[in-house]
């Protein structure tokens, strides 16, 4: 299926590894130039290497998104020399230590509403001019089940995916009529990086992943990626404001 956006540049945020890194090589074999956006400049000029690999341009953009000045900046320098993205996929989220809400510190709050939220604000108002200028833009955001859910231990993370949720919604609203549409993709546990680190050495909880899964098998960050990249697609113009569960059904189930 062609989906209509060979030529164009998209800005993916958190593609050093996993879900983020799947949407951009996803991208990319759909004819898309990528900006790849990240901390770790060794795991992305890898990621840049793929990309090239399929034909395509790339820039590598190597800051943490909690850095709103470094962030600007170095977005600013990659749009010069690629071209203004009609593309963004937010992929980016914080590391998190389940801990009671009353037991999280000043510094871990800044921190993650920093990389998880305000870097999502930071970029869209940052791209949302030449999207609507060219009449043309997806934006994207890698949300979680957890926004509806709750995660035990988790109120930030959760509260951090709801404000994704609304940013989508509202941009949806002010911009969708000037060609631009935004969206969520709300996952679960997907078959990452980050999954195997958290469950090594446990294989019982895996395995209760998995059967909290209507499919029986976790997605993989491709699978996601694939939804992404439709979302980002001509065909999918009429989608805006959505959430679209990309769980193989696990948010059927409790998993809290």
């Amino acid at each position: 299926m062609d989906l209509g956006i060979a030529g164009r540049v998209a800005l993916v945020a958190g593609a050093s590894q996993g879900i983020g890194r799947a949407i951009a090589m996803e991208l990319a074999r759909e004819g898309v130039d990528v900006i790849l956006l990240a901390r770790s400049r060794e795991k992305l000029d890898a990621v840049s290497e793929g990309v090239r690999g399929l034909g395509r341009r790339s820039a590598v953009v190597a800051v943490d998104v909690a850095d709103q000045s470094m962030l600007r900046q170095e977005v600013s320098n990659a749009i010069n020399n690629l071209g203004a993205p009609t593309i963004l996929s937010l992929a980016v989220a914080a590391v998190w230590v389940p801990q009671k809400l009353q037991f999280v510190s000043d510094e871990e709050v800044d921190r993650l509403f920093r990389t998880d939220v305000s870097s999502a604000v930071d970029l869209c108002r940052l791209l949302l001019p030449g999207m609507t200028e060219a009449r043309f833009g997806r934006i994207v955001a890698v949300g979680s089940v957890a926004a509806r859910s709750g995660v035990s231990g988790g109120s930030l993370y959760a509260s951090s995916k709801a404000a994704l949720e609304g940013l989508m919604r509202g941009i949806a609203l002010d911009d969708s009529r000037r060609g631009v549409t935004a969206n969520t993709v709300a996952v679960s546990f997907a078959d990452t990086e980050r999954l195997a680190m958290r469950t090594a050495g446990d294989e019982g909880a895996r395995e209760r992943l998995v059967r909290a899964t209507a499919t029986r098998r976790l997605p993989t960050p491709e699978d996601i990626a694939s939804v992404v990249a439709f979302l980002c697609s001509t065909r999918a113009s009429a989608i805006t404001g959505a959430v679209v569960d990309a769980t193989a059904g696990a948010h059927l189930n409790n998993l809290w």
